[in-house]
């Protein structure tokens, strides 16, 4: 029995023992934690794979800005066969007159004479304006263009004889028969009937092409005309002598914008427009202004003094040329600027989703590539390509609609796949709609796009700062826990 009972007690370990042995060979053996797994690592590498994603989004601005650049010579083709940015600078009453003086030398003394150009503002000028505007087409491109029926009306004071004063103390003769009204408009070309001159409310003058006795500088030129130049119109010595009325209809068409220069010594001018979206510019801004969905009214009134001109001077330069006030026909929505702004923006946008997805790895048992990583990051890049050609087709509201809803829902099925998790994807749902939200409101509100990205910026830093609090950075802990499971 004793025998027995101690070769029982002998043979049980040695069981055991191969039973266990038996387990550990069928058991993998356990790894070394690895050092790419470890979450700071990765947040490491996520970092830098939003920096090298500034390589596409880099090629994407490129793209951009040759599509705009393609829009604005397809808009150049369009205004030069419809009609340029119109600018009315006048009318002005030009007189040319000679002075005779005496150049004395040491030995001898000579008769000189030299021609001067006096340019002479009318006493007041009202400038009235109906224009009409449309967009033109050509391929995927439009512009806006319209046509104007603008009225020149006022009257020049009686000339003094003090206007002409010798400049070299010589004698003064006056070419009186030489006067010529003289009116500067950007795209002469684009003038849609015959100009007449009406003086003192009785027949009609016609107007010749040209500046006469004056020239335009395109270096002091306000607006950027595409063929400065002018018309000018001859006014009898008796006329001007004394004072006249004009009158002073024009029928032009143009494109993107329109100016008046503020001849008059006392200048009115008022435009009307179907245009809803105007962009009131240049030396002075209106007085009033109504602006809606059917048009807009504006009216401005610039004094004799806030000209800061004389009532005449002399040269042969066209007055006034960078004192021109008007608006622009502005497009609602000027995409590729937009777009252009909104990848300045992409980097901060893509390393939003990434915090997300990082954030949603650390609280699955599923983990996420940093390939796939990247894979998210080129769909947010192929987002703005898709920005840019659906606008050019559409319109930016739709396009940008249907590009985030494009980018979202792939994001969306791939993280939630990826992690295993619906939850993780709805999540990724509420994000990336955030995230285009707040990007397409950053886009519309330009005045307060640094405070809207600031605070985003804060409250994405405070919601992953507690949102990581307990992550284990090293990995060691979580290895440690599986290698104290494994042999229970």
């Amino acid at each position: 029995m004793t025998s027995d009972n101690h070769y029982d007690t002998v043979e049980q370990p040695e069981e055991q023992t191969q039973s266990a042995q038996r387990r550990s060979e069928k058991a993998p053996p356990l790894r070394p934690p690895s050092f790419l797994g470890s979450p700071a690592v990765k947040f490491v590498i996520i970092g830098v794979l939003t920096v090298m994603l500034l390589v596409p989004s880099l090629f994407v601005w490129v793209l951009v800005e040759e599509r705009a650049d393609r829009a604005r010579d397809v808009a150049q083709d369009i205004a030069r066969s419809w009609g340029g940015v119109q600018q009315i600078n006048g009318p002005y009453l030009v007189v040319p007159f000679s002075e005779t003086y005496t150049v004395s030398t040491d030995d001898s003394s000579k008769t000189e004479m030299r021609w001067h150009t006096a340019i002479l503002f009318p006493e007041k000028l009202d400038v009235g304006g109906d224009i009409s505007v449309q967009e033109r087409r050509k391929s995927i491109y439009s512009l806006p263009v319209y046509h104007g029926s603008v009225n020149l009306k006022g009257r020049f004071a009686a000339t003094s004889p003090e206007t002409f004063e010798p400049q070299f103390g010589g004698q003064i003769d006056i070419a009186a028969d030489k006067a010529v009204l003289v009116v500067g408009i950007g795209d002469i070309a684009a003038l849609k009937s015959e100009v007449g001159l009406v003086l003192n409310g009785n027949g009609s003058v016609p107007f010749e092409p040209g500046l006469g006795p004056l020239t335009m500088d395109p270096m002091r030129r306000s607006v950027a005309s595409m063929s400065p130049s002018g018309i000018n119109a001859p006014v009898a010595a008796g006329l001007w002598r004394n004072g006249f009325s004009f009158d002073i209809p024009i029928q032009m068409n143009g494109s993107k914008a329109f100016y008046v220069a503020p001849a008059g010594q006392t200048t009115t001018v008022s435009l009307q427009s179907d245009w809803p979206h105007p962009g009131f510019t240049g030396a002075f801004l209106p007085e009033t202004r109504d602006i809606g969905d059917t048009g807009f009214t504006a009216s401005w009134t610039i004094p004799y003094l806030a000209r800061g001109i004389p009532r005449s001077v002399l040269g042969a330069q066209m007055p006034l040329q960078d004192k021109a006030l008007g608006v622009e026909f502005v497009e609602p929505v000027n995409f590729y600027h937009t777009i252009a702004r909104s990848l300045k923006y992409a980097v901060c946008f893509i390393s939003l989703t990434f915090l997300a997805v990082f954030i949603l790895e650390m609280r699955s048992r599923s983990r996420v590539h940093w390939i796939q990583y990247g894979l998210v990051g080129l769909s947010l890049i192929v987002f703005y390509v898709m920005l840019l050609a659906l606008a050019e087709h559409v319109g930016y509201g739709p396009a940008y609609l249907l590009a985030a809803a494009a980018a979202t829902l792939l994001n969306t099925i791939y993280i939630g796949t990826a992690l295993k998790s619906r939850l993780a994807g709805g999540v990724m749902l509420m994000v990336l709609a955030a995230i285009f939200g707040v990007l397409y409101a950053l886009m519309q509100e330009q005045d307060y796009a640094l405070l809207i990205g600031s605070l985003l910026a804060f409250l994405s830093l405070a919601v992953t700062m507690f949102a990581t609090q307990r992550i284990d950075w090293s990995g060691r802990q979580q290895t440690g826990a599986r290698g104290q499971a494994e042999p229970a």
